[in-house]
């Protein structure tokens, strides 16, 4: 029986109020239960100003099998943003939106340098998605065909050195992965469409619910997120090939990165995203889950 807990994004105090709920406790020095195991979405830095404490809760569960972790796209970007290319820089540049997005983080390790090296090091041995027998973990898209590209040739699901920085390369097959694994995919929003994002700024992209049938569906239907769309529209023909419907007999699938601000809830019987933005006064969220291939609403627990 598993445990499936949302982005945490330094909020070290909320995951703690969330294990405790769930029946963990710390007696052994890590968080345990007597008959589960949690696995984490990935995204547990930046944005909150606990970072190092999460990575230390986290951490400490994944090396003592109580949890496992996939990896999200804030620890993706930041592996890139201290690794030098084989050219000039580093995979990810310094500009000053970087060191804005990366504050949280580095402000936690500033006096910890050799320990947060350390954590650089555990981040890319995360795999990109967890694969159980009767239920998937990814951070944030399920493509079947990008999968399958991982489990030939990354052990494990893990990143090679050599897959890093291809994947740093746009037009590659490991960008592609890195993409849509780890940040979905997004819509052009088009010429004759605005689009404002929940924080009320104008938006080029849409993230879309990218397991539905596009088909007879206008922009608004298929959005994930709080976006404000006006006019409307269909979805374009050449846009229907960029979903990737994910049928109700499939085993469920889990995902985080998505933010949502409704209140916490299934997506379909068989996909449950539990990211509620913890991180802008939002909820952390976690799926109890007891084996069942239809999820139930009732197993949402969150603080």
């Amino acid at each position: 029986m598993y445990d499936i807990i949302g982005d945490i994004h330094g909020n070290a105090d909320s995951l703690k109020v969330l294990l405790h709920k769930l029946g963990y406790d710390n007696t052994a020095g890590y968080y345990r239960h007597p008959e589960r195991k949690a696995i984490f979405t990935g995204d547990f830095i930046n944005r909150g100003k606990k970072v190092r404490q999460t990575l230390k809760t986290v951490r400490r569960m994944v090396d003592n099998k109580s949890a496992y972790a996939v990896m999200g796209n804030h620890e993706y970007n930041i592996i890139c943003y201290h690794t030098k290319s084989f050219g000039k820089g580093y995979l990810k540049k310094h500009t000053s939106a970087n060191r804005s997005l990366f504050y949280y983080t580095t402000k936690a390790f500033r006096n910890h340098p050799a320990e947060f090296k350390e954590y650089l090091e555990w981040m890319k041995n995360l795999p990109l998605f967890q694969e159980f027998e009767n239920f998937r973990v990814v951070h944030a898209c399920w493509d079947k065909q990008l999968v399958k590209f991982v489990k030939r040739n990354l052990p494990g699901n893990r990143m090679t050195e050599a897959f890093l920085h291809n994947s740093a390369r746009e037009g590659t097959i490991e960008n592609k992965v890195i993409e849509v694994l780890l940040t979905g995919i997004e819509i052009p929003a088009g010429r004759l469409t605005s689009v404002v994002n929940s924080q009320g700024n104008p938006v080029e992209r849409v993230r879309i619910k990218w397991w539905m049938k596009p088909d007879g569906q206008l922009l608004g239907n298929v959005a994930l997120g709080d976006y404000k769309i006006t006019p409307d529209r269909p979805i374009k023909r050449r846009e229907k090939s960029m979903f990737l419907p994910y049928s109700e007999g499939k085993r469920p699938v889990f995902i985080g990165h998505y933010c949502l601000r409704e209140e916490p809830g299934l997506q379909s019987p068989n996909l449950c995203c539990v990211d509620y933005c913890c991180y802008r006064k939002g909820k952390l969220v976690a799926y109890r889950l007891h084996g069942e291939t239809r999820l139930k609403s009732k197993n949402i627990v969150s603080v």
